[in-house]
């Protein structure tokens, strides 16, 4: 296969296209004879397509099934895959960054982009054989630890080292620079929806907190110290017995490690569990960074910037809530456990007690 052609749809990833990736990959003799493939997660709002590849072979052997992923062909969704880079990050992660990573990714048979059409096709190891984790359900603690270990692994990989990066966005970007304005917007939305359950309290600190979110980007900005997941969560994490597989990098960024860590702990885990471990969690994750001589000095900063992190998450899950549209009785359902699991946390940390202060000065490593 010419290195230059990129699979726009489905069905141009043919028996002679896998034949070539996977001999690239080290399946050395392998044709493959027959590809069939069965679109999968449809409508789970997903910018792209995904579609299970069934693979016969009329030489040799290699992996039965695979997982095809190309842009969304929806032309009114199409532009905004493209406007955020997903589908390049993406591609530019699986070329260039995850084979170096400390934490487990799915192998890539075929990774194909062209900048200048903006078309891209990734057809990675199919993971569906592990055991998954679900976001509804929430982590059982052996899960979370692993998750923050991998945390860890992949922001102290790259601490320090991101400014090579150019075309992973920062925590400061234009995009997060319009939240504050999306989030004031959908705020009377958010109240009438939500109040009962928020409380006038929490109303009043949120009220309180969204005029301060693009100065909290800001002063974040400075501290962009490594790469984030940024879609960090149990429904992008496949569990091989201990050893964790994160998939999903369409919003690889850059950051202090947070924008991972706060929304894993306080909406993927129950919070009887969340409150019972998420100190040892935390321990877990600043002792894996530390022999990788990465992450903040101190605990009381880490803890004031997940505070502060805190609130932005709360703030974000309510506005997603309110401005999502139609959606599956599994999506609702979870928005609710999100939104629960979130402000239970962010009650029991009074992470209202961090709002505006952007001039703290942690010292990192």
């Amino acid at each position: 296969m010419a290195q230059h052609h990129v699979p726009t749809s489905l069905d141009q990833i043919t028996a002679e296209v896998m034949t070539d990736a996977l001999r690239s990959s080290g399946f050395d003799e392998v044709v493959v004879s027959s590809v069939s493939a069965e679109r999968i997660a449809i409508g789970e709002g997903f910018l792209g397509e995904l579609a299970r590849l069934t693979l016969d072979y009329s030489t040799g052997s290699g992996p039965a099934t695979a997982i095809a992923k190309i842009p969304t062909t929806d032309s009114g969704l199409k532009p905004i895959g493209d406007l955020l880079d997903v589908y390049g990050r993406e591609h530019r992660a699986y070329a260039n960054l995850l084979s170096q990573m400390k934490v487990r990714t799915p192998q890539a048979y075929l990774n194909v982009g062209d900048d200048e059409s903006l078309a891209y096709c990734l057809v990675l190891e199919d993971v569906g054989g592990f055991a998954s984790g679900d976001h509804h359900a929430g982590a059982t603690l052996e899960q979370a630890r692993a998750a923050v270990v991998a945390a860890a692994g992949v922001h102290g990989r790259w601490w320090n080292q991101v400014d090579q990066f150019d075309w992973v966005p920062p925590i400061d970007s234009p995009l997060n620079m319009g939240l504050q304005g999306m989030f004031e917007s959908s705020w009377p939305i958010v109240v009438d929806q939500h109040g009962e359950q928020l409380g006038a309290e929490v109303i009043a600190r949120l009220e309180s907190y969204l005029p301060t979110v693009s100065d909290m980007f800001a002063s974040f900005g400075a501290s962009s110290r490594t790469l984030t997941h940024n879609d960090f969560r149990l429904d992008n994490m496949f569990f091989d017995d201990d050893e964790l597989v994160l998939i999903d990098w369409q919003l690889l960024g850059r950051g202090d490690g947070m924008g991972d860590v706060v929304p894993f702990l306080t909406c993927n885990l129950d919070p009887a569990l969340r409150r019972a471990h998420e100190s040892d969690l935390i321990a877990l994750y600043r002792d894996t960074l530390e022999t990788m001589d990465a992450g903040y000095v101190h605990l009381d900063d880490l803890m004031n910037a997940y505070k502060l992190t805190l609130n932005f998450w709360l703030s974000a899950w309510l506005h997603n809530s309110v401005t999502k549209g139609e959606t599956t009785q599994r999506g609702e359902e979870l928005f609710e456990r999100i939104i629960t699991r979130t402000l239970d946390a962010y009650v029991e940390h009074e992470a209202w007690e961090l709002i505006g202060a952007h001039d703290l000065s942690p010292e990192m490593r």
